[in-house]
């Protein structure tokens, strides 16, 4: 299970970094030599401590002699003096190649954290609109814009333990040749110290990352839906509920937090522990057993305890590398998920340009249910003609504005078809056929900008068009009676505005596009008397310049609707004009009456 695991983790790292391996490979080609040198000047300490202390030539190796050819370049006859500047040199060499390899590193990461969050916005975008069904929205913000920084945080830990890996390798490859015995007592420590570690990541760090993870969403889940029900909460006075649900939520994330940094903490403090106790032990052992050849053994030991003094750091960061690697591997894995995901890219666009409408719209024998849901439209048949008003209503969950969804293909038919000229939907470039719509829903997107932003809605418009737009809404007059006219700022939901008022903002959104088709879903429902008779009156001035579809719970804003179709239960009942339906004494006519009394 566990190198399933490591297997899983491996795949999902390289999904990030092969798209950038030319880079990631030259930051490893640096990193070795960042290794090297530092592994040499270990390598030096030996002829210096010699020299200094004994006050002899230095100790010959295989290691010095190849140094020896370079040093003895340098026109220095003082043979400690010239060991001491080539150790100089290269330590200013590791300065500068080691701020050229973080310059990069960081360059890299935050490439990657930049790209990859366009990337996942991007396939928000693309994803069908049952994926905005499916996933909260405090969830989809986390996984868009807070779950990708932990890419960078994870990279960063590869690149830092590649040059503390290669550093490691070779300074106990220069140790090794001096003394192999200690160097194997080193060895033994270090895979006892590595299972701990791997143990210690994969039950406590990679856990507490999850549990980061979920927490960390849910803190967003419950911020997001508080602020978009703050009013219903306000008036039925349910703070403790929210309150509790959060402090709760924010309990249990730095719970993980505190959790994951006590245990990094641990190994780190323990490993030098071990080095201190070690170093005392074999200054003794020394003493004791080599009691005559002490001082000559000095420079051996403090050669040993220079180079370990340089790379325990280095190892004991190692642990706590696989271990940060473990906590922040949850939040990859799901951006990972994301980007590898297809269930939600199940609607392909076609290829054929919508240039106008023709004939009309018509659903042929539709039968559609949302996902893990009953079929909600059972052989619906009916048709929308060009420069006509089509209405149609029926009472609440009779699938109303799931046929909406349809004819602006949020959603595919599984079964039948919707039609655009006789053509199939699935044919057109939807893109092509939205632009020739205009939408006016029950619930109207109105976001915190201005009134000028919230009408030209992302496109480029005249403030003459937007003005004429507003007008043909009946909102210019509301509009420059507000506080900065066309550039007050709404606030979030439009909550600066009335509910007419937005519904008029929406209608000038529609317009401005100049649209063809005009669809209306429920526009009214949500209005007091005054307001929907104004709005009322806007529809029906602009309905006689398009195709409109109008779908309605209140009978009275479609009553001079060329044909009105009744849906029940998912299934077409009744249709003609109004005044038809009226007479035949069915299913329209008890609505109308149920509205009538009431």
């Amino acid at each position: 299970m566990e190198n399933s695991k490591n297997k899983s983790s491996l795949r999902i790292v390289w999904f990030f970094l092969s798209q950038y391996r030319s880079f990631f490979f030259l930051l490893v080609l640096i990193s070795i030599t960042i290794g090297l040198l530092e592994s040499l000047n270990v390598a030096l300490m030996y002829p210096i401590l010699n020299l200094s202390i004994l006050q002899s030539e230095a100790v010959q190796n295989p290691i010095i002699n190849i140094l020896n050819i370079f040093i003895g370049i340098l026109p220095i006859n003082d043979e400690l003096i010239r060991y001491s500047v080539v150790f100089i040199i290269i330590a200013i060499l590791v300065f500068i190649i080691k701020t050229i390899y973080y310059f990069y590193s960081i360059k890299l990461t935050s490439r990657m954290v930049r790209e990859t969050k366009q990337k996942i916005f991007q396939k928000c975008i693309q994803s069908d609109y049952q994926f905005f069904v499916d996933n909260k929205q405090g969830e989809i913000l986390y996984k868009t814009s807070l779950a990708p920084n932990d890419i960078s945080y994870l990279v960063q830990v590869l690149s830092d333990l590649f040059v503390e890996l290669f550093l490691a390798v070779s300074v106990f490859s220069w140790l090794f040749i001096m003394s192999w015995k200690l160097v194997l007592i080193v060895i033994i420590g270090g895979i006892i110290y590595f299972y701990v570690m791997k143990y210690l990541s994969t039950k406590i760090s990679y856990t507490a990352g999850i549990g980061k993870r979920d927490s960390g969403q849910r803190e967003r889940v419950i911020v997001n839906e508080y602020t978009s029900g703050i009013k219903q909460i306000k008036v039925s006075e349910t703070y403790s509920y929210w309150r509790n649900m959060f402090e709760k939520t924010v309990d249990t994330f730095w719970f993980h937090h505190r959790k994951n940094y006590f245990w990094n903490k641990i190994p780190e403090i323990a490993l030098w522990l071990v080095l201190y106790s070690a170093i005392g032990v074999a200054i003794i052992f020394i003493k004791i057993f080599y009691h005559g050849r002490f001082m000559d053994l000095v420079p051996l030991v403090g050669t040993f305890a220079f180079g370990v003094f340089l790379v325990l750091p280095k190892i004991s960061k190692f642990g706590k590398y696989r271990m940060q690697f473990m906590h922040f591997l949850p939040n990859v894995e799901t951006v990972y998920d994301i980007l590898r995901d297809t269930q939600y890219s199940t609607i392909e666009n076609g290829i054929k340009k919508f240039k106008g409408l023709t004939k009309g719209i018509s659903l042929g024998k539709v039968t559609y249910g949302h996902k893990e849901r009953d079929i909600l439209l059972k052989d619906v048949t009916f048709e929308i003609k060009k420069d006509q008003v089509t209405a149609l209503v029926g009472p609440s969950g009779s699938g109303k504005s799931t046929i909406a969804d349809l004819i602006l293909r949020l959603y595919d038919v599984q079964q039948g078809g919707v039609f655009i000229d006789d053509v199939n939907i699935k044919e057109y470039d939807i893109y092509s056929f939205l632009q020739k719509v205009g939408l006016v829903s029950q619930d109207t997107f109105i976001y915190n900008a201005s009134v000028k932003e919230n009408i030209s809605f992302g496109e480029n418009y005249t403030d003459n068009q937007i003005i004429q737009a507003a007008k043909q809404a009946n909102a210019d007059t509301f509009i420059t009676n507000l506080p900065q006219g066309y550039e007050t700022i709404v606030g979030d939901r439009g909550v600066k505005l009335s509910g007419g008022e937005k519904q008029r903002l929406a209608i000038a959104r529609a317009m401005i596009r100049k649209p063809e088709i005009l669809l209306l879903d429920e526009a009214t429902s949500s209005l007091d008397t005054i307001s929907e008779g104004i709005v009322q009156k806007t529809i029906n001035t602009i309905s006689k310049h398009c195709t409109t579809f109008i779908i309605a719970h209140r009978l009275s804003t479609i009553q001079k609707a060329d044909i009105i179709y009744v849906l029940d239960d998912g299934a077409i009942v009744e249709c003609g004009t109004h005044k038809e339906l009226l007479e035949k004494k069915g299913k329209y006519w008890e609505l109308y009456n149920s509205q009538q009394t009431t």
